[in-house]
């Protein structure tokens, strides 16, 4: 290690000698309002927030009770160390830890609610594009949450690859999260009414030099203020009846309805679908490039069509990324979701075991993961589990079955061993994986909705 980097090494380990920090606590979306996380495009905070919020259940007594668990990697979360000092220490370093959520240049990306993860893509360049961040930390020897905080990352250089800003930081507490709830509960839109009560800066959203976002979370015939503590909490009406007008002048486009999207076809291989690309664009000669994750692209050609679709030759696989690009420049003018083999759904806990269940799907086929807690006594009491794989929810007969304990295991994350065997049938929409446990009939089971 350079000496160079010392200094940066001191600074970084002085918090942790001198004080631990005790970020302070937002306990209303009015407070939530007054700091600066995710309010203006492109940051993604307030669409994080309230996406990890409704995966969180909040019981009287004010315990955090996730429906995810954060050390498998659920919905990207990742172990933090916490070596700056940003939260206070734990209480027991090998019963409980720090995890964060929100990077979107890394394949976590994937697994994110396409709503979550749009800003970036429409803006990946953007300096501002990346910056926010959900840190939980876990009650110890258990999955329930002690607290959940929202902060900013930013980079430091190559002395120290990221840090966690002390003075963007605060702890969401759970009158808080019943808030974000109350708002939303039972509503098709409800991230456009919370994002309109957390006044999301809708005036902020122009991504490139060709088109303008226009986020349908405000009535264009709502004032803007200068100040926000001077609007008025919004009605039914306002909240919910919500349409920005489209701004067309310097030649500028609306990208918000462009859909871009990686889909299967029945044999399992990428399906390219799109629509609602404008006719300005078709004129001036564009097409889908779908990208892999080792940054191998092929094109999806769209011939002068503002919607359809383009099943290609390509398996299909963690990673694909569609791209809406200009024919002659291949300048890049906006992005659609990354896809996700595992269909953006979690393992299904296995009653009886400490382990969970997931399918996904690799060069075109149905696959299956197991992960399993090490020193569990899986081998044991999985010794006559086998599982199946089935041509949908209602079929009675499986198309293929393999013997739990022949999955090929390693330890691809910490605290789990990931066992995984990938059948020799096509993955298709309406596939169905089932896992038998020793000596029951119960199954646990999961449609692929592809």
């Amino acid at each position: 290690m350079g000496r160079e980097c010392l200094p940066f090494i001191f600074l970084m380990l002085l918090p942790v000698a001198l004080v631990w920090a005790n970020p302070p606590t937002l306990n209303t979306i009015s407070e939530l309002r007054t700091i600066e996380f995710g309010h203006r495009f492109p940051r993604h905070g307030l669409h994080l927030l309230y996406f990890i919020a409704h995966q969180l259940v909040v019981d009287d007594d004010d315990v955090i009770i996730p429906t995810f668990v954060p050390d498998r990697g659920d919905w990207g979360f990742v172990p933090y160390s916490n070596l700056e000092g940003v939260f206070p220490p734990l209480k027991d370093y090998n019963r409980q830890g720090y995890y964060s959520a929100g990077s979107l240049n890394t394949s976590a990306e994937s697994s994110l609610p396409p709503y979550v993860t749009q800003s970036y893509r429409y803006a990946p360049k953007h300096p501002e594009a990346n910056r926010d961040r959900v840190v939980v930390r876990t009650r110890p020897n258990s999955q329930l949450l002690e607290a959940l905080y929202i902060t900013k990352y930013y980079p430091l250089g190559v002395c120290q690859s990221h840090q966690y800003d002390p003075k963007n930081t605060w702890q969401i507490s759970p009158t808080l999260l019943r808030e974000i709830h109350s708002y939303s509960a039972n509503r098709v839109d409800g991230l456009s009414v919370f994002l309109f009560i957390a006044y999301y800066d809708v005036s902020s959203s122009y991504f490139n030099e060709l088109c303008d976002y226009s986020d349908p979370s405000r009535d264009n015939n709502i004032d803007q203020v200068e100040d926000p503590s001077a609007q008025q909490p919004p009605n039914d009406y306002t909240a919910v009846n919500k349409r920005v007008t489209l701004n067309n002048s310097n030649n500028h486009i609306e990208c918000y309805e462009i859909l871009l999207e990686v889909k299967a076809t029945d044999n399992g291989y990428a399906r390219i679908r799109w629509s609602n690309i404008p006719d300005t664009l078709l004129d001036k000669g564009v097409q889908v490039n779908v990208c892999k994750e080792d940054g191998n692209c092929f094109i999806s050609p769209i011939d002068m069509r503002s919607y359809g679709t383009y099943d290609s030759g390509e398996y299909l696989n963690k990673g694909l990324s569609p791209r809406l690009q200009f024919i002659d420049t291949k300048a890049e003018i906006m992005r659609g979701p990354t896809y996700d083999n595992t269909d953006r759904k979690l393992p299904v806990e296995i009653q009886g075991f400490d382990a969970s269940f997931q399918v996904y799907t690799k060069d075109t086929l149905a696959c299956a993961a197991l992960f399993i807690k090490p020193n569990s006594g899986w081998m044991q009491k999985s010794s006559n589990s086998w599982v199946g794989l089935y041509s949908d929810h209602r079929s009675d007969s499986y198309i293929e079955w393999k013997w739990a304990k022949e999955f090929q295991c390693s330890q691809s994350i910490p605290y789990y061993d990931i066992c995984t065997h990938c059948f020799g049938t096509a993955i298709k929409p309406g596939a169905q994986v089932r896992f038998f446990p020793s000596g029951s009939s119960s199954t646990v089971s999961m449609p692929w909705e592809r």
